[in-house]
């Protein structure tokens, strides 16, 4: 490693109230594309002609759902669902009492399934798929093993996904519980992300603490505004950083 991640190793060694941004970049590490998966947008454009976006949008998903499932089931649940390294040390810094919130964009709830608690997704998860009639809650598994249109197998109405498509709002609530865990903050660890991605552009504006820090695959534009950067492999990175 190098300097920057030996102070880091020594601030959240130190650190009882560390709050984490996770980023995608922390889903891709996992061979996961995400919902939007911007990074092969041109072969989804070309096997289904519409772009991303349009199919994950909450008007695609009321006129052409069996689309949307079909894209939903093979695409964002592209692989098994596998927690990485970087899951596991935000674990191990929880049960350290470090750790005081995670909050993440992704859906896969992978810091869920590693054993974190206090997790805010933001977007909502894949594991909450709900009947729009009952709300019975359906898992990814449940979607992913479903012949066509994934159906509430007591009412049998097409499930509504348990991520915010595009057009609709974030939950509030979460927003809020995002902003003051953030504000509470004294150490502001953000991995998988630049400075520059949305939800960090929202939510560093009500950081008032000693460090904030950067843990990314790249350096990215803006990322000087942080203390200390590290760039590289990030399960690597953050298993040195936890002492994991």
């Amino acid at each position: 490693m190098n300097a920057a991640a030996d102070k880091i190793r020594e601030i959240l060694g130190q650190s009882e109230n560390v709050v984490v941004i996770g980023g995608l970049n922390v889903m891709r590490e996992s061979g996961l594309n995400g919902v939007r998966a911007e990074h092969i947008a041109y072969d989804i454009e070309q096997e289904y002609g519409y772009s991303n976006d349009e199919i994950v949008s909450s008007m695609f998903f009321s006129r052409r759902v069996d689309t949307f499932y079909d894209y939903y089931k093979k695409i964002i649940l592209n692989k098994e669902l596998e927690i990485t390294p970087v899951h596991e040390a935000m674990y191990k810094l929880q049960q350290d009492g470090k750790l005081d919130a995670i909050i993440t964009r992704t859906v896969y709830s992978l810091y869920r399934k590693a054993g974190c608690e206090d997790v805010i997704e933001m977007h909502g998860s894949v594991e909450e798929n709900r009947c729009p009639v009952c709300g019975k809650e359906f898992d990814s598994e449940y979607i992913r093993q479903a012949k066509g249109i994934p159906v509430c197998d007591v009412c049998q109405i097409p499930l509504r996904p348990g991520f915010t498509l595009l057009g609709e709002m974030v939950d509030n609530g979460k927003m809020t519980m995002s902003s003051n865990a953030v504000a509470e903050a004294d150490v502001l660890l953000i991995v998988g992300a630049s400075l520059t991605a949305p939800v960090c552009q929202h939510l560093i504006k009500y950081y008032t603490g000693e460090y904030m820090i950067v843990i990314n695959t790249e350096e990215k534009t803006g990322d000087e505004k942080a203390d200390y950067r590290v760039y590289g492999n990030l399960s690597q990175i953050m298993t040195y950083v936890t002492d994991y």
